[in-house]
This record gives structure tokens, C-alpha cells and sequence, in this order.
């Protein structure tokens, strides 16, 4: 055989395509590896998220439950010196926000809702943090309307006032324990307890 044999040109081909294949595999193992923990973890809660309640819709990092009046935003931790969204802790005007972090300019889960969440007044039932996996998790709250909030612990059947926000507040450091339920109300006397 001479060097130009179609054999040895074939062989010569198959391990140029291998080397060609072999690297795309490497490179697509490092662009996996790259990806940022931060939004993977975005990623990865928002696909929990659907999966304990369907329904909501994806947009970018946060999913809407129009249904509920209900927007979770997943802000994931940023670098030393990384540029922090200067709209994550604005809770928009006419909304009562809640926080997974004692700091809402921290890293974490937001939900927000402009919904009147008040039995007493004949609108929806008390919002169930339990549909979000925020039970237990809440430990601040920024309210940005006219409206009351509190958040309700609920325990073995029995539930409480676990803290009170008045029209325009802001709470940090809440207490977690047992917190299940939101209620807002138009009047501070509709509040469930």
C-alpha cells in the first residue's frame, strides 16, 4: 500500500473525526462545569417549584401564578464585587412582599402579591406559604401599599398572629417558627387574629 491509500486516508480521517468528536465532548464537559452555582440554583429551585405547583409561568428567574396574584423571584448569590439587581428588594407599589433572608437586598426568594388575601372581607383565603415551600423560611417583609399584613403560625391545628406589618411597613429578622400563612387585609380589624 502507498501512503495515499484509500485505507490510510480513511484511518487518517476517522481519527481526525475522533479527535474532532473527543474535543467537542470536552468542551461541552468544561461549558457545563462553568455554569454559574448561582443560577444554578435558580434553575434548579424553579424546576422544584413547578413540580410542588403547577401552573405558574417562567420569566426569566421568576415564575407567576396569575391566578393567585402570586410572582416568586429567585435571586441567586452574587460574587464578591458582582453587580446586585437594583430591583430585587423594590417591592412595587400596591404589593406586600416577603423574604427567604433577613435582608432583602440578600440573596434569596421573594414572593410577591397585590391580592387581598382576607377571609373576613370575602376575597381569598389566607395565602398558603406551604404551595411555594416558603413555610418556615420567612424572615423579612416589606409591604408597598394601603394594605395590612400579618403572618399566621399554624401548628397541631392551632394558629396565631406570628407578626403584624402596618400600610408601608418593613419587618427584618422575623421569626420562622411555624410560619405558614399570609393574610392581607384592606383594614387592620380584618386581620384573621
Amino acid at each position: 500500500m502507498s501512503d495515499g491509500s484509500p485505507v490510510r486516508r480513511l484511518v487518517a480521517l476517522l481519527v481526525a473525526v475522533a479527535a474532532l468528536l473527543s474535543g467537542a465532548v470536552l468542551g461541552a464537559g468544561s461549558a457545563g462545569a462553568s455554569v454559574d452555582p448561582g443560577q444554578k440554583w435558580v434553575e434548579e429551585s424553579i424546576k422544584a417549584q413547578l413540580v410542588r405547583y403547577p401552573g405558574g409561568v417562567v420569566s426569566g428567574n421568576s415564575i407567576r401564578y396569575a391566578q393567585d396574584d402570586v410572582t416568586l423571584t429567585y435571586k441567586p448569590a452574587t460574587a464578591p464585587g458582582g453587580v446586585v439587581p437594583a430591583d430585587y428588594a423594590g417591592c412595587s407599589t400596591n404589593e406586600v412582599c416577603l423574604y427567604t433572608t433577613s435582608d432583602v437586598v440578600a440573596s434569596g426568594v421573594r414572593l410577591s402579591t397585590g391580592s387581598l388575601w382576607c377571609p373576613w372581607e370575602k376575597t381569598n383565603s389566607l395565602l398558603d406559604l406551604r404551595h411555594y415551600g416558603l413555610d418556615n423560611q420567612i424572615r423579612a417583609a416589606d409591604n408597598e401599599s394601603a394594605l395590612w399584613a400579618e403572618g399566621i403560625w399554624s401548628k397541631d391545628w392551632v394558629q396565631g398572629e406570628q407578626w403584624k406589618m402596618d400600610p408601608y411597613g418593613i419587618l427584618f429578622n422575623l421569626s420562622t417558627t411555624n410560619i405558614t400563612f399570609l393574610n392581607v387585609c384592606l383594614k387592620e380589624g380584618d386581620l384573621e387574629y
